[in-house]
């Protein structure tokens, strides 16, 4: 008989709902990069010290929802039946107000003296099918201290949500660490709210690294590369901490995989320098700017490495001279031997970075330098196979483009997509007029997307479907 393997998403959730404010500023982080001494082999008696300096920086997040109720209004139920029998007003009517209702509960940890704090992106969503966000977050800090919480910015591929909590003092905040330092059997303690029974701490190693296609995050271009442990997390450790020997913060605690929905000593954490990153461009810029370099990618026979299956036409891969075919064995100084792997590192990577590429094409290596496009600037990746280029005098002489029509027009195309050649200009996407780059990404959707193009002096409306 086959057991039933689930993955376990730690928080609890309860309801549905959304809003989100994003903000800029800058950030006051404490880093320590020093790796942890393994040389000792001595016995230590208690973590006491190290870990009551940095758990008052670990909190509780709840989350709330409001729904309309209507109250009655009072008065005497006989006499409010009378006057509505006879068709006389009512002295007492109804009343609608609104009344928060618990959305669900998990954890966070305070990363700036000036109340920046880190979480799970699903803690703050309150349906996970439609992407909604909870209206109301409430962060706290201690038995006697809590305050709302404003959403900075969230991104789902990793899993990952920024909030801002604004007190009258400087709050306890954690160091951060480099999880690229992390080995296999390293102490680790685990942080936060399991059940919502309040803070809790356990205990564990490093099981692995690196780990991913696990599918546990559920969305397409997602970024797993989990820290895995078998200290005990349960559902409301999300968004907890996942901390090193000296306190410091390595983890991101997301999820458990169980066959029992509860612990069984399989947790998995998000590296914090993976949240690092969000974190830093949501306070810093106000938005995610993540590396893009135009390659798909395929796994391959060989040892490591990840195989380009197709260059993407007029991206920071097509300028660099990369392939079809070729191997990548090392992005910038990281050695890469998955799809995945490769990813992830270029993602981290922050666009406009002169980066090195080692290759191997036809058995030869060799190192090309890549200058990393931003992730759904130019339209290279919003369509597959497409090149979407701003309409201005130079691509309208050439593709014989009318003076009077405007839109964005596709300026190379591998030939993929019948219904955008090159030449084809985009004039409508799902009834919105399209006059840039951003308006292509704010008006595609997933499911079918209706196009009006014109292309060869004729206009005419297309589909495309997005999976």
């Amino acid at each position: 008989m086959s057991a039933c393997i689930n993955v376990k998403i730690l928080s609890l959730t309860l309801f549905i709902f959304a809003s989100s404010q994003i903000v800029s500023g800058q950030l006051n982080i404490k880093v320590d990069d020093l790796e942890i001494d393994r040389s000792s082999f001595g016995f230590t008696q208690s973590y006491a010290p190290i870990l009551s300096k940095s758990t008052p920086a670990i909190v509780s997040v709840t989350t709330q929802q409001f729904v309309k109720r209507v109250l009655p209004g009072g008065g005497n139920p006989i006499e409010d039946f009378l006057r509505r029998y006879y068709g006389y007003p009512r002295l007492y009517q109804p009343r609608v107000e609104e009344v928060p209702v618990p959305a669900g509960i998990g954890s966070g940890v305070i990363v700036t003296p000036d109340g920046y704090t880190i979480t799970n992106a699903h803690v703050i969503t309150a349906n996970q099918n439609t992407g909604d966000l909870v209206e109301e977050v409430l962060v706290k800090v201690s038995d006697k201290e809590e305050y709302k919480a404003s959403i900075v910015g969230y991104d789902r591929s990793t899993d990952i949500a920024v909030l801002k909590i604004d007190a009258d003092r400087p709050l306890p905040f954690v160091t951060l660490s480099n999880s690229d330092n992390l080995e296999v059997g390293d102490v680790v303690f685990a942080v936060g709210n399991p059940l919502g029974i309040g803070k809790t701490v356990t205990m564990g190693i490093i099981s692995a690294t690196m780990k991913s296609e696990l599918g546990v995050l559920g969305k397409v271009g997602s970024y797993e590369n989990f820290i895995q442990t078998d200290a005990s997390i349960n559902p409301g450790n999300s968004g907890g901490a996942l901390l090193d020997a000296k306190g410091r913060l390595i983890g991101i605690n997301t999820a458990i995989i169980s066959q029992t929905r509860s612990s069984i000593g399989i947790g998995l954490a998000i590296p914090v320098n993976m949240a690092r990153k969000v974190l830093t461009d949501f306070v810093e810029g106000g938005e995610l700017r993540r590396g893009f370099l135009g390659v798909e990618l395929g796994e391959t026979e060989q040892a490591g490495g990840a195989l380009i299956t197709k260059v993407i036409p007029g991206s920071a891969a097509s300028r660099a001279g990369l392939r079809k075919n070729d191997l990548i064995l090392i992005v910038g100084d990281k050695e890469v031997n998955s799809v995945n792997q490769s990813r992830v590192a270029i993602s981290q990577t922050a666009p406009g970075t002169k980066l090195p590429l080692k290759i191997l094409r036809s058995g030869v290596k060799m190192t090309l330098f890549v200058t990393l496009g931003l992730m759904g600037e130019d339209g290279n990746n919003l369509l597959p196979g497409v090149s979407l280029e701003v309409l201005n005098s130079k691509n309208r002489k050439k593709f014989g483009i009318p003076a009077d029509s405007i839109g964005v027009v596709v300026a190379e195309s591998s030939g993929e997509q019948d219904n955008f050649k090159e030449g084809v200009l985009i004039v409508e996407i799902n009834g919105a007029p399209v006059r840039s780059i951003d308006d292509v990404k704010s008006n595609l959707q997933r499911g079918f997307n209706r196009f009006y193009v014109w292309y060869l002096g004729k206009y005419r409306f297309v589909s495309y479907r997005i999976p």
